[in-house]
């Protein structure tokens, strides 16, 4: 996913701020995974800035989940962002929340209005691969972009702030759960902060399986719908379009595997 973002923006982004932790959301320690793979990513490292965030000996360490979500958020932004001495756009979004390239580079060709609103990039929300759309939310309010001047103080939670934004209709990707690995969806849900999932019913890999083959919600939730598009009728984003093959468990999970590389 993190390529497919690089991909997608390194045009017309100036710089990318990765932050990683030493614990998932959830308390765990966990691996500095970009840290452990970068010569991975060794065409985009001009424009990459890394920081790590240890909330294993924070002095405010805490079991609440949800604290440990915004500091990764909040702590990244104020480690990573340069000393710029003029005027700039800050992107901020989780990692699966994927920007469309044909909208950064409009806004990159732009002379912006001063004051500059800020705004919220409205996702198309696929689950799974790009097959599955959300049918209960058409557009997930996801990536955040506001402007910011030398002296400003970046506010401490841009991740709430966005639902005051104003929003941009299909201006983004997120794909969600969209693993070529059954050990990383069950991963995930053992680390992300909505830990009243974690159950061992939804760990069960026949329970996973057959939810990403039939578009079903891993966690049973009768409110979460999706329904299945035309992979051709649809927009991707550029590296899956073409390296087609090698992104085909973003395109079609009907196989007896679910296309997980490890079952």
């Amino acid at each position: 996913m993190l390529e497919i973002r690089l991909y997608e923006l390194y045009d017309y982004v100036t710089l990318f701020l990765i932050a990683e932790s030493n614990l998932t959301l959830s308390g765990k320690p966990k691996s500095l995974y970009l840290k452990e793979n970068w010569s991975r990513f060794a065409r985009y490292h001009n424009k990459i800035r890394r920081v790590e965030i240890d909330l294993m000996n924070s002095i405010n360490k805490t079991k609440d989940v949800w604290y440990n979500e915004r500091t990764m958020r909040n702590e990244g932004i104020r480690l990573a962002l340069p000393d710029s001495k003029k005027d700039f756009l800050l992107l901020t979004s989780d990692l699966d929340e994927i920007p469309k390239f044909r909208f950064i580079q409009a806004l990159a060709s732009c002379q912006l209005p001063t004051p500059f609103q800020s705004l919220v990039l409205q996702c198309d929300f696929y689950y799974y691969s790009f097959e599955f759309l959300s049918a209960t939310y058409r557009y997930f309010p996801g990536i955040t972009i506001s402007r910011f001047s030398p002296n400003d103080k970046i506010p401490l939670d841009l991740r709430v702030g966005r639902f005051y934004n104003r929003p941009m209709l299909s201006t983004c990707f997120h794909c969600s759960y969209c693993f070529d690995r059954l050990e990383t969806v069950r991963l995930k849900t053992a680390s992300f902060s909505h830990i009243e999932l974690n159950l061992p019913k939804f760990q069960e890999p026949k329970h996973i399986i057959d939810c990403v083959r039939n578009g079903k919600d891993l966690y049973d939730r009768h409110s979460e719908r999706f329904r299945r598009v035309n992979i051709n009728e649809i927009e991707l984003p550029q590296l899956v379009q073409i390296e087609r093959e090698r992104f085909m468990y973003m395109l079609d999970r009907s196989s007896p595997n679910a296309g997980f590389r490890d079952v």
